[in-house]
C-alpha cells in the first residue's frame, strides 16, 4: 500500500470515529432532554392538581385522619 492510500485511510478512520462521536453526544444530550421533560411534566401536573383542589386540609399529628 503507497503511503498516500494509506493517509487517506487514516483520515476518514479518524472522521468516521468523529462522526460516531459526535452523534454519541448528540443521541445522548436527547435523552436527557427527554427525561428533563418527563420530570418537568410530572412536576406541573402536580401544580395542576394542588391548583385545582379548593379545600385545604390541616394536619394535625396528634388527631387521626379517620
Amino acid at each position: 500500500m503507497r503511503e498516500s492510500e494509506w493517509e487517506r485511510k487514516k483520515a476518514k478512520r479518524r472522521n468516521l470515529l468523529w462522526l460516531e462521536s459526535s452523534w454519541e453526544g448528540k443521541s445522548t444530550s436527547t435523552h436527557e432532554e427527554n427525561q428533563k421533560e418527563e420530570v418537568l411534566a410530572v412536576f406541573r401536573e402536580l401544580v395542576r392538581e394542588s391548583r385545582s383542589q379548593g379545600r385545604v386540609h390541616e394536619y394535625v399529628p396528634w388527631q387521626p385522619l379517620w
